[in-house]
């Protein structure tokens, strides 16, 4: 393949990544960027590729375009950008820290796909010089890491623009007892403190030697006690609003000290208004206008609603008291092992063309990691390829996005949609956030805190998706890891999800027979695939993330492996003592949280592993 001199090594990293090896007397490539196309156009004639380009990001998705048409003699392919900016947002908050190699070949991804935009989003995983303990032992990034990540994605037409937090969030922050003056209650900052805004600019400073963007997030989502605690003690009761404003006046100042133009959730301010309500129809957003002037930008964010017309609304209801509006949609991810791709993809459709309908032209998709980022990076890579082709088409079918996700991941589209599987033992995808394959794991033998939900034929589904996994990891090799994973947690569960309920029902028969068999062959069984699962996991964080946050679930897997330890213990003395009693299995099971629905949603570890307090 003959290049023309200007070719520079990210074209090289690309067709490496591809795979591609061409003969010396191959394709000539050539490439431009002009202004005068809103897209990129790609043309084949005999060995000539020719690529135009309005930003650098879509020359990259057009050498995945040729690369897929490849095997014809001549192609012509034109596209136009519907949004300026296109990526998404990675949770580095929750103990997983994504390696910098992992984030190259992300970078890469992409590229290929069209993005231009990469957040990662820090409360404390990066490093504020002389702040040794902020994001002490938690993976932090470096400046000096920071700045290579974004060279490398500015190479690839990227824009990183740092996301912190600068009021809320900081909860693993403020543990260390040299941040308790800053904090007004549990981990939001004290506002109109002095210490509060000599900590921000630090932060600020830092992010200002880390990246060359000239915009940041920085946060201020979900601080509802805000003004409620030390503040409260010192200056009595204020309008939250008039705090919030006040507050944000300061941070901007810092940020326009040091050359960045900020973006901040726009939650903050519904929530005041609306007494806390962030979904809200009808309400008149207008008051809202002299909360955000133009030289700041609101992001919307929806991961939720379920139609069209929601979106509509509260797009609408943004632009309303915002000159520049960013969306920020969901790639769930965060509820437990196993991601919600059916609803991430059918909602992003709608979310996305409500956005095109209303001019937001900039949109990103985040990847949240709620309660110790169970699931894999990689899990969600298909609603990250369907917001590059929303970013290109308003409408395509599965057979176009398949070839796209499997040129710019390598993977198979269809294997990846398997991944909801663990989550939909009853069948149904009606609930975006419904986690039995984490809760089924965690709870507790003995205690059933969610045998209720249990039904019939549980340990047959997961089964046979472990079949249905185990067969995907081998047709994906790039990331057999993240199928091992799940297909040996459904290992588990083959046995551990309807086990509870066999053990009490044995147990209020006086089934000693039935109790044996448990304690001896089932129970046994379900230790030995924790085991396997957890190594899986294990490779699966290590593949993806620096070492730092694993510790977590290693802990919490060694509590599910003891925990079945002691049931075998109890069971046996029973069988040997009959006028013993197993008092948790005499308990009466009652819905989880006084929640009668079959699809339910809890993934909060502490909860899900005991009634008690932890």
């Amino acid at each position: 393949m003959k290049f023309n001199r200007t070719i520079n090594n990210q074209i090289n990293d690309i067709l490496e990544y591809l795979g591609v090896v061409f003969s010396k007397d191959g394709i000539q490539l050539y490439f431009e960027e002009t202004p005068a196309i809103n897209g990129l156009e790609v043309k084949k004639q005999g060995d000539t590729v020719q690529i135009f380009y309005s930003q650098l990001s879509y020359l990259f998705r057009g050498i995945g375009i040729a690369f897929e048409n490849a095997d014809k003699d001549s192609f012509s392919v034109k596209e136009n950008s519907r949004f300026s900016t296109n990526g998404m947002m990675i949770d580095c908050s929750r103990n997983a820290v994504v390696s910098i190699d992992t984030l190259k070949t992300v970078i890469k991804q992409l590229a290929l796909m069209g993005h231009n935009l990469l957040m990662l989003y820090t409360e404390d995983t990066y490093e504020i010089e002389g702040e040794p303990y902020f994001g002490y032992m938690r993976g932090r990034y470096t400046i000096k890491e920071l700045n290579l990540l974004d060279e490398y994605a500015a190479g690839f037409g990227i824009s990183m623009i740092p996301c912190i937090q600068t009021l809320a969030h900081l909860n693993a922050a403020v543990n260390w007892r040299v941040y308790k003056d800053l904090t007004d209650i549990e981990d939001v900052l004290l506002i109109d403190d002095e210490k509060t805004y000599e900590f921000i600019e630090k932060a600020i400073s830092s992010c200002r030697k880390a990246f060359h963007s000239n915009r940041i997030h920085i946060g201020m989502d979900e601080a509802h006690l805000v003004g409620r605690g030390k503040y409260l003690d010192l200056h009595g009761n204020v309008d939250k609003t008039d705090l919030l404003l006040r507050h944000l006046d300061r941070v901007y100042e810092i940020c326009q000290k040091y050359g960045f133009r900020p973006m901040l959730w726009g939650d903050m301010f519904f929530r005041v208004a609306n007494n806390g309500e962030y979904y809200m129809r009808g309400s008149d957003y207008s008051k809202l206008r002299k909360c955000v002037d133009g030289s700041m930008d609101l992001v919307y964010w929806d991961y939720y609603s379920k139609e069209k017309s929601d979106y509509m609304n509260l797009a609408g209801a943004h632009k309303a008291i915002a000159d520049n509006v960013v969306f920020a949609g969901g790639a769930w991810k965060w509820t437990s092992f196993a991601p919600s791709l059916f609803h991430s993809m059918r909602v992003s459709r709608y979310a996305l063309q409500a956005c095109y309908e209303n001019g937001i032209n900039e949109v990103l998709t985040t990847l949240w990691g709620d309660n110790g980022n169970e699931a894999s990076l990689f899990s969600v890579l298909p609603v990250i390829q369907l917001f590059a082709e929303c970013g290109f088409h308003e409408e395509f079918d599965d057979e176009y996005l398949s070839r796209r996700f499997k040129t710019c991941t390598g993977g198979c589209l269809e294997d990846f949609l398997l991944l909801d599987l663990p989550n939909f033992p009853g069948g149904k995808h009606d609930r975006e956030d419904y986690n039995p394959c984490k809760y089924l794991f965690y709870q507790d033998v003995m205690l059933g805190l969610f045998d209720k939900h249990v039904e019939d034929g549980y340990n047959q589904y997961y089964d046979n998706v472990s079949e249905t996994l185990w067969s995907a990891a081998k047709r994906n090799k790039k990331y057999s890891h993240m199928f091992e994973t799940l297909a040996s947690l459904c290992d588990v569960l083959k046995n551990k999800s309807e086990v509870g309920v066999k053990l009490k029902d044995a147990y209020l028969k006086k089934d000693m027979q039935k109790l044996q068999e448990i304690a001896a062959i089932t129970l046994p069984n379900i230790i030995s695939n924790i085991e396997v699962f957890r190594n899986a996991i294990e490779k699966q964080w290590l593949t993806e993330n620096k070492p730092f946050g694993f510790e977590v679930l290693d802990m919490r897997i060694a509590g599910v492996i003891q925990r079945v330890k002691s049931a075998q213990k109890r069971i046996q003395s029973y069988i040997q003592n009959p006028s013993l009693r197993l008092e948790e299995l005499e308990q009466n099971r009652l819905f989880f949280d006084n929640i009668n629905e079959k699809t339910l949603s809890c993934y909060r570890w502490d909860r899900i592993v005991s009634a008690s307090l932890i």
